[in-house]
């Protein structure tokens, strides 16, 4: 009995303590999503009015405003659903924080580009978007496998690849050389042309005129991080599930017409599947993002205008996750 009493102490006095962001929320669970909504859409309407006090006054000479129910509630539900893929998704911070900061960049990089806006204002409304799904997030999900330093090799696969720092900076910069590449590809061949159709009110197309590729690639240091943080990360460390077991044993010769159908449809390994769904959200997330924005609070913007921006941005992502998924195909990574 003195054993088993000596042993709990020693065990709780080695526990680590977890940090109370992290913590499952004890709100019901009823109430857990709705709650998420109205502390997000509270934190972003005050923050974005405290900050309008501060010099922001620059995205007023592009902004039109409108008092239309429908525009004011496409808005709305639209930061309703990004919550929503966020928290059915089984997010944690982490990925809200890269996946918001990806998916708004498009729409604030235009700003910057060519309308005059200032970098500034643009850093300080990507900040205030990301803190808005940050700590509500924080409060309510516990934070996933991949992301705990200290989560072993039973919940984590390629523990050692994910926790490599060379590895990091490498797929980093390669996201970003992606993003760049296309970038300066379209500054050169289409953008420019189908922005002056397309975007009345333009301040300037001296930005895709003057850019060279290392500017560009410098400009999407940030992106590329956050893509190898979103996308690369949470597939190497995907953990083979029911579903690998399931096609590990598929039988060409005895399995039905529908089962073959499945197998060549979704036979990927649990790696492969996490980057195909992560991908696809963020091409959903950044097309509509960047295309409802734009049409909704640019003056000026036309229709196919912010279908053209949010195609090329929603083009981008996948283009991305395919390279980075020819990354993780090598042989030494496990599924």
């Amino acid at each position: 009995m003195v054993k088993r009493k000596q042993m709990a102490e020693a065990s709780s006095a080695k526990a680590v303590p977890v940090s109370p962001l992290t913590q499952p929320s004890r709100i019901p669970n009823a109430l857990r999503f709705p709650t998420l909504v109205l502390a997000s859409m509270a934190l972003s309407s005050s923050v974005y009015s405290l900050t309008s006090q501060f010099g922001t006054g620059d995205l007023a000479t592009v902004m039109q405003r409108r008092d239309e129910w429908w525009e004011i509630g496409g808005l709305l539900a639209w930061k309703s659903t990004e919550l929503a893929i966020g928290w059915w998704g089984e997010y944690d911070a982490w990925d809200v924080v890269n996946l918001t900061a990806l998916s708004h960049m498009p729409y604030f990089y235009l700003l910057t580009t060519f309308y005059a806006v200032r970098p500034t204002t643009m850093w300080s409304g990507i900040f205030i978007d990301i803190v808005s799904t940050y700590v509500p997030f924080s409060f309510m999900r516990d934070s996933s496998p991949v992301h705990r330093a200290g989560a072993s090799k039973d919940e984590v696969a390629n523990r050692s690849i994910v926790n490599n720092i060379p590895i990091m900076i490498y797929t980093s910069m390669l996201a970003a050389m992606v993003y760049a590449l296309v970038v300066f590809g379209s500054f050169h061949f289409w953008l420019p042309e189908f922005l002056a159709i397309h975007f009345d009110g333009l301040k300037d197309l001296a930005g895709a005129n003057e850019a060279s590729f290392p500017m560009i690639v410098v400009a999407f240091v940030i992106s590329g991080f956050a893509t190898q943080s979103f996308l690369f990360i949470p597939a190497l460390g995907a953990k083979p599930d029911a579903h690998d077991l399931k096609m590990a044993e598929f039988d060409a010769e005895t399995a039905t017409f529908g089962e073959t159908l499945w197998w060549n449809v979704w036979g990927y390994s649990k790696r492969s599947r996490t980057l195909i769904k992560r991908t696809a959200t963020l091409a959903l997330t950044s097309a509509m993002q960047s295309g409802l924005r734009t049409y909704i609070t640019v003056e000026g913007v036309e229709l196919v205008g912010a279908l053209g921006w949010a195609a090329m941005w929603a083009a981008t992502s996948i283009l991305v996750g395919g390279v980075l998924w020819w990354v993780g195909d090598v042989n030494g990574v496990s599924n």
